[in-house]
């Protein structure tokens, strides 16, 4: 075993990273929003609704399906569970990406779980640990793809890589593509019979899909829940726009990256070239963070966006002499896909084929980096995101994270966040005993989890656009039930939901109000 580890390193320090991230980064932090949005609709249909019929969702639902398995083996921990998932999935995905890389271009092994730890390290970044459907989208596609590439002569291996490929699908409209690109990526490679196993398997399972969805009349809703918001444009924006004002906004800085980079290929040595181009993306990376706290807005325009297109550029000069590197081809595909976003539109979630390219440009097929190169690229890396993860997700700063929810809501326990907002949780716990009949306005997603209620609307998450146009039927339904609302005070909220949440205009303007706390207003039907 200690010549396994001196000879693969990597092998071992891939999961201690993992470890390392599940201990030091899954327990702080905690947003209202976002970080329940996809659970918030899992403990609904865990409780019997049925999606876009009983519940406005304007993505495919298979996520919030998906994150609702746990509850069936424990309600209790079921959202810590699916918290640390987060981690799991991305170094899995990693893995297996950079598996079906060196596996389809014949690369030396030794380094691959190196090229697996910096693509799941970038990947995390400082993201938020949190069910969330572009990295479930990731997560069965690259499984979908490694069956199908793994085994191209077995029909059962075709079979599963399509039931993959079409849940990673489900995921979200911008997933559509991708088993069309597997498929055609297919039939480049003259795979005629795996080609035809696949296309077969994705249409029956698309028609099982929809016939359950018109059984439980819930098929018309789904249509036009699915364009409702995802229209064609948000396909222009972020998928094509935003990488073209990503070289837009940096002409300057391109030209200059470029020709380092052609002095760096000239005059020195691979892997000491390889090692610079990692610590110039990590000096990016830390300026950012040092101006902006966080990589959100940065990333949807900038480094990242660059780099993928970089990549894409030498992927597509190395089909030229070896048609086998279409793979990486497949591979920036889906990076692309899951970069098409109204949110957070960047391929940095699935940043393999980046971090793969980048190698290969410096080191060639040989991948010849020294031993010290790739501990100290990590160290970089490793130092970079800590450094990010001082600034949890729309929280305080890490050092002030020293209330533990467990204390409020036992479903939340060994999470810790701010003062501020322990007191608003603590307020939440204090107005479900005081009322029953409640909902919560606009996005306190994970409210009717931690207070063992079920959401009399179905939706937790109420902002205009996730309501499908049907403003007029949410406000008449809290009506017909005589609920009880309990909204965020809107002074000063991130959202700014006066304007992004019609619903709770509606509530504000129009209901009594029964009495104001310090985080929430209680209201009810005059």
């Amino acid at each position: 075993m200690f010549t396994d580890i001196t000879k693969y390193p990597f092998k071992y320090i891939f999961f201690l990273v993992l470890i390392f991230y599940l201990i030091c980064y899954g327990p702080y932090g905690i947003e209202e929003g976002d970080m329940g949005s996809i659970f918030g609709i899992s403990w609904s249909m865990y409780n019997g609704y049925f999606p876009h019929r009983d519940f406005v969702y304007i993505k495919p639902a298979f996520s919030p399906f998906f994150h609702s398995l746990p509850l069936y083996i424990t309600e209790d921990y079921a959202y810590l569970i699916n918290r640390y998932l987060y981690f799991i999935q991305v170094f899995i995905y990693s893995y297996l990406a950079t598996f079906i890389s060196f596996y389809y271009l014949k690369l030396p092994k030794k380094h691959l779980f190196f090229i697996a730890t910096i693509a799941a390290i970038v990947s995390v970044h400082n993201y938020a640990p949190m069910p969330w459907n572009t990295v479930d989208g990731i997560f069965f596609s690259v499984i979908g793809l490694y069956f199908v590439i793994k085994n191209k002569q077995k029909w059962w291996s075709i079979a599963l890589g399509a039931l993959f490929l079409f849940l990673g699908a489900l995921c979200k409209q911008s997933f559509y593509f991708f088993p069309i690109i597997v498929a055609l990526f297919l039939l480049f490679q003259k795979e005629n019979k795996a080609f035809t196993i696949l296309s077969i398997n994705g249409v029956l399972f698309t028609a099982i899909y929809l016939f359950v969805f018109w059984w439980n009349d819930a098929l018309e809703p789904f249509i036009n829940q699915m364009f409702s918001f995802t229209t064609g444009s948000s396909l222009i924006n972020t998928g094509i726009k935003s990488y073209y004002l990503a070289v837009k906004f940096h002409l300057l800085q391109i030209v200059m990256v470029s020709v380092a980079l052609w002095l760096a290929k000239k005059y020195l040595n691979g892997s000491v070239s390889y090692t610079i181009a990692n610590a110039f993306i990590v000096l990016v990376f830390l300026w950012l963070y040092y101006n902006n706290q966080s990589l959100y807005y940065s990333a949807k325009y900038g480094i990242v966006h660059l780099l993928w297109l970089f990549g894409l550029i030498y992927a597509l000069y190395r089909c030229l002499n070896n048609s086998k590197n279409i793979i990486l081809l497949v591979l920036f595909a889906l990076a692309w896909c899951a970069s098409i976003s109204n949110g957070y539109n960047t391929p940095i979630d699935f940043s393999l084929p980046m971090v793969m390219t980048l190698a290969l440009f410096f080191t060639s097929d040989t991948l010849n980096i020294k031993t010290w190169n790739t501990v100290v690229i990590t160290i970089l890396y490793l130092g970079t995101f800590f450094y990010g993860y001082q600034y949890p997700y729309r929280e305080s700063q890490r050092s002030e994270l020293n209330y533990n929810l467990g204390e409020v809501f036992p479903r939340l326990k060994g999470i810790y966040t701010s003062k501020d907002r322990y007191e608003k949780f603590n307020e939440l716990k204090d107005l479900s005993i005081d009322y029953d009949n409640f909902t919560i306005l606009p996005s306190m997603t994970l409210g009717h989890y931690i207070t063992n209620t079920i959401n009399p609307i179905g939706v937790d998450w109420v902002f205009n656009h996730h309501l499908a146009d049907q403003l007029e039927d949410y406000k008449q339904m809290l009506s017909g039930k005589n609920l009880t609302v309990f909204i965020e005070n809107f002074e000063n909220h991130q959202d700014n939901y006066e304007e992004s949440s019609l619903l709770t205009v509606y509530v504000v303007n129009n209901w009594k109000l029964i009495e104001k706390r310090n985080h929430f207003r209680v209201y009810q039907k005059p």
